[in-house]
């Protein structure tokens, strides 16, 4: 339970021998809104429908296969995050999870592997400021993780990048908190002139701190892992 409210995690998988609701009303009762995927080895209709109902966001057998897994799993994030298609449309910006790719414009913007994670966990979590420290572990979660710059340089790569393609402020960073994305940067051209967003945000210092793309899970024993 600590754990899980100290910690930015993307979802909570929890392994039982059969669906129990016990631990999940502990939970919700404790008002920690990460979501919730069980994996049970005995599963029956009613013991999946007890804990859907007490807040587990999706209950599967453990025989599930391991691509279905990972979709439901990326499935529940996108839902959790405010975003129901495998298309996040930010203003400009368009990241099609499924290809991985990213867009100005309809634009692609060269990024790396890395780099397009980054940009698919920022605008998964838009709205929201994560740590370096978040970041680096939602990068590299269950690896070696490197020297805390890498990230910065990569904040520093695809920034430029963005900038060539008219983005001048892709990620706002409130220093000693951490970076987000920076929604106002990709307000269509047209729609900035006519003042339709409303109001005017004073501009932000910024520095190279990123965030990730992948999925962070805490299982029952505590580890991280994607």
């Amino acid at each position: 339970m600590e754990t899980l409210r100290r910690s930015q995690y993307d979802i909570a998988v929890i392994q039982q021998v059969k669906p129990d609701a016990k631990l999940l009303r502990h939970i919700r009762n404790s008002r920690v809104p990460t979501p919730i995927m069980i994996i049970a080895r005995d599963i029956t209709p009613a013991g999946v429908a007890e804990v859907l109902s007490v807040g587990a966001d999706d209950c599967v057998p453990a025989s599930v296969d391991p691509v279905e897994l990972l979709a439901r799993l990326r499935a529940i994030i996108r839902r959790a995050s405010g975003h129901d298609s495998l298309t996040l449309q930010i203003g400009r910006l368009t990241v099609n999870v499924d290809r991985r790719e990213a867009y100005i414009d309809g634009k692609p913007v060269p990024l790396t592997k890395r780099e397009y994670d980054i940009v698919e966990l920022l605008a998964l979590r838009k709205g929201q400021v994560l740590s370096k420290e978040a970041m680096l572990d939602n990068l590299y979660a269950g690896q070696s993780e490197p020297h805390g710059k890498v990230i910065d340089v990569m904040i520093c790569q695809i920034r430029k990048k963005m900038r060539s393609m008219g983005i001048e402020e892709p990620f706002t960073t409130l220093w000693g908190i951490g970076c987000r994305l920076n929604e106002d940067a990709f307000i269509p051209l047209g729609a900035r002139m006519n003042g339709i967003d409303g109001s005017v945000h004073p501009a932000a210092r910024e520095s190279s701190i990123p965030v990730t793309a992948g999925i962070k899970m805490v299982p029952s024993g505590g580890l991280d892992m994607l």
